[in-house]
């Protein structure tokens, strides 16, 4: 009887090895799982954060500063020049001193612009939010691509002396603006969230 008692405990002392070494492989690989899944979701995290500083620094940050610069450079232009009984960009010809003034502006603040920020959305358009590019955005930068026309044939153009493609006007600063705050949004919540 000794002896089947010894046997028993032998029994039960590798029972419990054997579940404690179970217990110690199972703990490990949940430890791995719930570590590696966790790092997953910070890498996750962190790859969203530099998308999204991307989007921000590469393409709507700079979209936005010449949006807005250029909007408030037509929009004092507008004001100072173009008064409701003037003739001028309604398509009658600019008196002369008129006309001169509009060359230069466009020369020198509205074609400029609008080339940099073609440049910008054709160099970045990889950051645009979503599937598809924004038609508003397609529709300035045939706007934009058309003032290299204008100002090569200045002398022969229409008489409005304007672009081919019409600026598609206040929608373009609203989706720029709209995207660059939902942007700025999102950054804002993922990095309070990393911390």
């Amino acid at each position: 009887m000794l002896q089947y008692g010894y046997s028993g405990g032998r029994e039960i002392s590798m029972i419990v090895a054997v579940v404690t070494a179970c217990s110690s492989v199972a703990i490990a690989a949940m430890a791995y799982w719930i570590n590696h899944h966790g790092e997953l979701s910070r890498s996750l995290k962190r790859a969203r954060i530099e998308w999204v500083s991307s989007q921000l620094k590469y393409l709507y940050g700079p979209l936005l500063i010449l949006a807005e610069t250029n909007e408030k450079a037509w929009s004092e232009y507008r004001r100072k020049y173009i008064s409701p009984d003037s003739r001028g960009l309604d398509g009658n010809p600019h008196p002369t001193p008129e006309a001169v003034r509009w060359k230069i502006w466009v020369e020198s603040v509205f074609a400029p612009t609008a080339d940099k920020m073609r440049e910008i959305i054709t160099a970045r358009g990889d950051l645009i939010i979503g599937g598809e590019m924004p038609q508003v955005i397609l529709d300035f930068c045939a706007h934009a691509a058309t003032y290299d026309a204008l100002l090569a044939d200045w002398e022969g153009a229409d008489r409005g002396k304007s672009t081919l493609i019409r600026h598609p006007g206040s929608s373009l600063l609203s989706y720029i603006r709209e995207s660059y705050s939902s942007l700025k949004e999102e950054q804002a919540i993922l990095l309070m969230a990393a911390r």
